[in-house]
């Protein structure tokens, strides 16, 4: 199989003896309980509540045990431990993650382009990728879920998803709390309380505070850069009128500040840029530009004031999940509203020092979306069907200003003010079913039908004559304002129980992500439309666990083909005939691989170790392209990957207490992080080290831990200059429960 030509055989025999956490909600632990083994692992992958080893989906989950022991504090700092899993954030912007699976990802995040990594919280889709580096306070577990999700979770996941679950109300009062201090001055606190009113109605409310002073040097203003300041706040209500009802209530609103700046780089050959002659100096920038406080006017700001280096993002919301037990089904409906407000100011050429001479992107936006869902679960015929069925219906509005400024030498010169009014709406119906077809044997068949429309409106800009156009002027090049798509994708699948703890599986599925436009473009001939872009996944791998539950091993063998595959690069514009760097459908991308996580309970270590294997490449380029030929490779796609680790606790009587040691390593190979494979990764080894100790009674932690170790050094993005990842951090950690 070319799926096993990946493997070398050397790596073979060490995954035979290898082990790992999988990581998992905090199940059931009867079999752990017994033969001090792996707890069990319970999913909603398949939108019920499975085991994991029981789900024919490659899926990675973290409790909060895995969250507490391996410190993660942040939705992009889950990829460090998920195969086959790159993230960043997008180039100066520090509140919203590009995230790449199996080399399927999105670095835009303007509302006219799509993520193919989708984000979830507590079941409700987020639409843009602006807002979505969710915090973790008070997080049940969260779910990544690789390859297209076609049918349960529909919507754009041609390459996976990301399902952030957060704790219910308890039905008694408890408190629980978190304060650190770090390196670069980074303090944060995060606190939850659960109050029960009576047994019918729980409340809970929660919040966090996050101060980080920033790890990058601006040497031309004396300013530290690539700090943020966030707060947070969610109430929630759970009503239990009775047995069979359940209502669940939540509110959010959270606020993200921040800076995002690239590296300044000094005469020399790149060993990051392909024929480069500079190289990157870490961690310094030069812009000229001064930090300020973002507003809702940030064109007034940076013209009033002369300075910028800002970004806001704040986010509130509103949902519903309402549960009723039918007596032959669970009835579930999801309803939310979300609306997001980002401004930013971003100067993305670190090397220039004259603020007025620089590339200054300047933007002011708001998005609102509503959804609404109805979901079925039940079993049929004796429970030989399992069956899952819904309806979906999602409308987002966004509002968006992008100004761009540069080449002035005494004052901000304008080059470009795109205004636009996006709008989608969505709805879709799905179905799947798992048919017990013999006692060992399962099939899976499901399929989603999706309908959409788009439309977009431009308006003329009203502060700076000759810039920005209306509708008129993008529909005289025959550009359309409106697009829409009737879609079904289809999912199939097989399992087959070799033994009680060995499942074997196949599968085939289809994912589609929506089309659309150049919507910043600074002249109405380039606001040109692109297609959907579809997926076709299969899948095969197995599930396992031996020694009586110590040790677990899941494989997954994949061959994933993107048509219409939807990039941004130089190519011949279809409407004027000359080059421009344009989004468009580049081609056909082929990803085959191979995926394991492995886990192993010796006593008190939990070990695990990860490795991915990926083969990314084009093997069909457009022929409009000028620039992206089939002999580049495609973007965060890494062949070698492999995260691993070993947690350690112990109870000590003479301490009172118990001592946790936890040690995580993380290595890439050298992967592309430009399209037209300009600039690329270095190899990259992380290693994260941290010790705690708990009171016997639960009730105090205290925690010290080192994140990149060796102070690794690595690029996420290149637009004008080089974005840094995070330098080596120090963290102290003091927790407690009530």
């Amino acid at each position: 199989m070319k799926l096993l030509q990946l493997l070398p055989s050397t790596c073979i025999a060490a995954i035979a003896i290898a082990s790992a956490p999988a990581y998992a909600a905090d199940a059931p632990a009867e079999q752990a309980a017994s033969s001090g083994g792996l707890d069990a692992i319970v999913v909603t992958a398949q939108r019920r509540e499975e085991k994991l080893q029981d789900v024919p989906v490659a899926v990675t989950a973290f409790s909060p045990a895995m969250i507490r022991q391996l410190n993660i504090n942040d939705a992009i700092q889950t990829s460090k431990f998920v195969p086959g899993m790159i993230s960043g954030h997008n180039a100066g912007l520090g509140a919203a993650n590009a995230y790449y699976l199996r080399a399927l990802g999105n670095s835009q995040s303007t509302a006219t382009f799509d993520a193919p990594v989708t984000t979830y919280v507590n079941d409700m889709y987020i639409a843009r990728q602006n807002a979505n580096n969710y915090a973790f306070f008070d997080t049940e577990r969260v779910e990544i879920l690789r390859g297209p999700q076609g049918t349960l979770f529909g919507r754009n996941t041609t390459g996976g998803a990301v399902n952030v679950i957060l704790r219910k109300p308890a039905d008694h009062f408890a408190a629980s709390g978190e304060v650190t201090g770090g390196s670069y001055d980074r303090y944060t606190a995060k606190a939850t309380v659960d109050l029960p009113v009576s047994e019918k109605v729980l409340t809970k409310l929660s919040g966090f505070y996050i101060k980080d002073g920033g790890y990058l040097h601006n040497i031309t203003t004396g300013e530290k850069m690539n700090g943020e300041k966030n707060w947070g706040l969610r109430g929630d209500i759970r009503f239990k009128p009775s047995a069979a009802l359940t209502i669940d209530l939540a509110a959010e609103h959270s606020s993200n500040a921040g800076t995002y700046a690239g590296l300044r780089s000094v005469a020399g050959t790149s060993p990051y840029v392909v024929n480069g002659t500079s190289v990157p100096v870490f961690y310094e920038t030069a812009a000229g530009l001064r930090k300020t406080d973002c507003t809702q006017n940030n064109i007034n700001t940076l013209l009033t004031t002369g300075k910028g280096a800002c970004n806001l993002t704040t986010v509130t919301s509103v949902s519903a999940n309402v549960a009723y037990d039918t007596g032959s089904g669970m009835l579930t409906y999801i309803a939310g509203w979300r609306r997001m407000n980002q401004g930013y100011i971003n100067q993305y050429d670190a090397n220039t020092v004259n603020p007025y001479a620089a590339y200054i992107l300047v933007d002011n936006g708001t998005n609102d979306q509503w959804s609404q869902e109805l979901k079925y679960n039940t079993g049929l015929f004796d429970n030989k069907l399992k069956l899952t069925t819904g309806v979906f219906y999602l409308q987002e509005i966004s509002n968006d200003r992008q100004t761009t400024f540069t080449g002035g030498t005494t004052a901000f010169r304008p080059i470009q003010d795109s205004i636009y009014r996006f709008k989608a709406e969505t709805a879709a119906f799905y179905a799947q079913g798992d048919i017990k077809l013999a006692d060992p044997l399962t099939l899976t068949v499901g399929g989603r039908y999706t309908w959409e429309k788009k439309t977009l409106h431009f308006t003329p800009s009203p502060s700076f004559t000759g810039l920005g156009y209306g509708d008129a002027a993008v529909q005289a090049y025959g550009i359309p304002l409106a697009q829409s798509v009737n879609k079904f994708t289809p999912r199939f699948a097989l399992n087959y129980k070799v033994a009680p703890d060995v499942m074997l599986f196949a599968s085939a599925t289809n994912g589609f992500k929506s089309g659309g436009w150049n919507g910043t473009a600074a002249i109405p001939s380039s606001a040109v439309t692109f297609r959907p872009e579809k997926t076709w996944s299969y899948e095969a791998g197995m599930k396992s666990e031996f020694l009586d539950h110590k040790l677990r091993v899941n494989i997954t063998g994949y061959i994933a083909r993107t048509s219409d595959l939807q990039a941004t690069a130089a190519v011949l514009s279809p409407v004027t005939g000359t080059i421009a760097q344009l989004p468009f459908n580049a081609g056909t991308q082929k990803v085959q691989g191979v995926e394991i996580e492995t886990s192993a309970k010796l006593g008190d270590f939990t070990l695990f170790a990860n490795p991915s294997f990926m083969k990314a490449k084009y093997t069909y380029i457009s022929p409009a392209t000028t620039a992206l030929t089939t002999a580049l490779s495609p973007v965060r796609a890494p062949t070698f990957q492999i995260s691993s680790g070993v947690l350690y606790e112990k109870s000590v009587d003479a301490i009172k207490g118990t001592i946790g040691l936890s040690a995580a390593w993380r290595h890439n190979s050298p992967y592309w992080v430009a399209v037209l494979n300009t600039t690329h990764t270095q190899t990259e080894d992380f290693l994260d080290l941290g010790v705690t100790y708990r009171t016997a009674n639960d009730k105090i932690t205290v925690g010290f831990d080192v994140a990149n170790v060796t102070d690794q050094k690595t690029v996420t993005a290149n637009f004008l200059s080089l974005f840094p990842g995070d330098p080596r951090r120090y963290t102290v950690r003091v927790k407690f429960k009530m």
